[in-house]
């Protein structure tokens, strides 16, 4: 949930530059509340029709077929015959591999063009069996004696599934501490209904789909229908305008976060087939190294991410779903500020003074005045010490992962062959539960629930919501997509057909939810706002 109140820049009455003027729609069109939602429709599209058209085969090949390999392994036989100098003696090397690309080295040795494609990461291997009276190229791509066991190749969709997606888990980690410390989440009494509303959305649908698939081989898929796409949802609440209140969208984003929390704890407990301890003691002690760090108060943002990278490695090799280390970094990220605002408002202030006197002709540019300059860095400083790390980092990557990451997946797996029409394919009983979940336990869910909460006193509806309003927003909370496709990947990953029908099943649900969702929201009166200190709660720049 983006922090956009339209402030005004220093920029706001400059004249916008020919690069700026290329820029102005693409950047008015991603401040849009929708803007999300709508690219990744928009890949969605473009993904079910090249795989099913002429080029589906270009499709497959470069999403399920293409591999790359990343590996580090010891080659006693890389060695030179003699004459290149000490440099060229290193048995150990670090090679990045992919594998398409081998074809296009082949030219280095004619005899060994169709031999090396598959495996090879190189053509000469005539000069590894002992021909030391060929000159050796100690820079050309040579062929690994042993296979290499740190790690095996993935297919393109694998990467963006297992390592690119845990980018978009940190930032929901971000979202979900952040609602937690200083968000609706913070208040009990604001955060019951959210998370009656997320208990609700989760049980009926796994409900409702364990009751049609009981006894079958795709009862696994138990947990698909439980999730809701923030992106999808939120951006058709903010399509309608003016009509939903904004404690309604408050509301829906807050269940659809607590939803993201009970997803990945389904992820992790019931879709992990086996566990490597060791590993896991490793990706532990990362933890735990983040966290001391934590404690410490260690604010440089780079360093959490750098020991990101190997706590990423130790839960893929653990069994543990990839992605969950995102959200493992995520809860590590410190949340306090460093300074309060009175402490910030007094230095700024003292800064912007100094650069305003610094110089007898205020149009003087900064770059002629090295007082000004340091007032500037000061104020950048200053800026740093205020916003929290955990603030700093979800601004910086919540439009890659609105913009880049989710439409990339979109494109990855949403690109579903349909044989013999769609009815044909729903007739599968994973699409049926999967449909079903979505489209009637999610909005009954979410109601019975809210409802319960309510008439126990432990929530309230806000102000300007009905309960029209509240089945109307757990319709939209049917709307899976993101998530429920990638838990499908995990259900059905021994199953292709299984996994084509419920994709499919996804979409089509998720479209009768968005439709269903926002008809029933354009049905309901229009009441007044809720007053501004009913919004949210005050946040406390020190809490952690």
């Amino acid at each position: 949930m983006s922090d956009d109140h339209h402030i005004p820049t220093a920029e706001h009455e400059l004249n916008p530059e020919p690069g700026e003027r290329l820029a102005r729609p693409f950047q008015r069109f991603a401040k849009l509340s929708s803007s999300g939602g709508i690219v990744l429709l928009a890949m969605t599209a473009i993904a079910m029709i090249w795989a099913n058209s002429d080029y589906a085969d270009s499709y497959n090949e470069i999403f399920n077929e293409t591999e790359t390999r990343i590996t580090v392994a010891h080659n006693p036989h890389h060695a030179p015959a003699g004459g290149h100098g000490e440099a060229d003696d290193h048995a150990k090397s670090g090679a990045g591999e992919i594998q398409d690309q081998v074809e296009d080295h082949a030219d280095l040795d004619e005899d060994h063009n169709d031999e090396h494609a598959p495996t090879s990461s190189g053509d000469h291997e005539s000069d590894d069996m002992g021909h030391g009276d060929e000159e050796h190229d100690p820079h050309a791509w040579s062929e690994l004696p042993n296979k290499p066991r740190w790690w095996t190749g993935h297919s393109t969709a694998a990467w963006i599934n297992d390592l690119l997606m845990a980018i978009f888990f940190l930032v929901v980690g971000l979202e979900i501490k952040r609602e937690i410390l200083v968000g609706e989440l913070a208040s009990p009494k604001r955060a019951a209904l959210p998370i009656f509303g997320a208990l609700g959305g989760m049980i009926g649908p796994a409900l409702i789909f364990a009751s049609l698939n009981w006894g079958k081989e795709t009862i696994g898929g138990w947990g698909i229908p439980m999730a809701t796409d923030i992106a999808f949802a939120v951006g058709i609440l903010a399509m309608l305008g003016s009509r939903i209140p904004n404690s309604l969208k408050v509301f829906l984003t807050s269940l659809a976060i607590v939803d993201d929390l009970g997803a990945l704890v389904v992820i992790a407990v019931f879709y992990t087939d086996h566990l490597n301890m060791a590993y896991l003691g490793y990706a532990g002690s990362i933890v735990a190294i983040l966290m001391f760090m934590n404690v410490l108060r260690v604010r440089w943002i780079t360093l959490y991410l750098v020991l990101g990278l190997p706590l990423w490695y130790f839960v893929y090799m653990s069994g543990v779903h990839a992605t969950i280390a995102g959200v493992l970094l995520a809860m590590t990220i410190p949340a306090h500020a460093r300074v309060n605002a009175v402490n910030y408002v007094y230095s700024t202030r003292k800064a912007l003074d100094i650069f305003a006197n610094a110089h007898d002709d205020p149009d003087t540019d900064v770059t002629e005045s090295s007082e000004r300059r340091a007032a500037v860095n000061a104020i950048v400083t200053n800026s740093r010490y205020v916003l929290p790390p955990l603030h700093r980092i979800e601004h910086v990557l919540h439009p890659w992962a609105a913009f880049v990451i989710i439409p990339i997946f979109a494109l990855a797996n949403a690109g579903i062959p349909i044989h013999g029409g769609i009815a044909e394919n729903l007739k599968d009983p994973a699409a049926l539960g999967i449909i079903a979940g979505l489209v009637i336990g999610k909005p009954v869910g979410i109601f019975l629930l809210c409802l319960f909460a309510c008439k126990l006193g432990i929530a309230s509806l806000p102000r300007g919501v009905s309960w029209r309003h509240i089945f109307g927003a757990g319709m939209l909370g049917g709307i899976g997509f993101t998530m429920a496709i990638f838990i499908a990947n995990l259900a059905y990953a021994n199953s292709a057909s299984h996994l084509e029908h419920a994709k499919l099943a996804i979409l089509v649900a998720s479209a009768i939810a968005a439709i269903s969702g926002a008809a029933i929201l354009l049905s309901c009166k229009a009441k007044p706002e809720p007053e501004p200190e009913t919004m949210g709660p005050l946040v406390n720049d020190d809490d952690d």
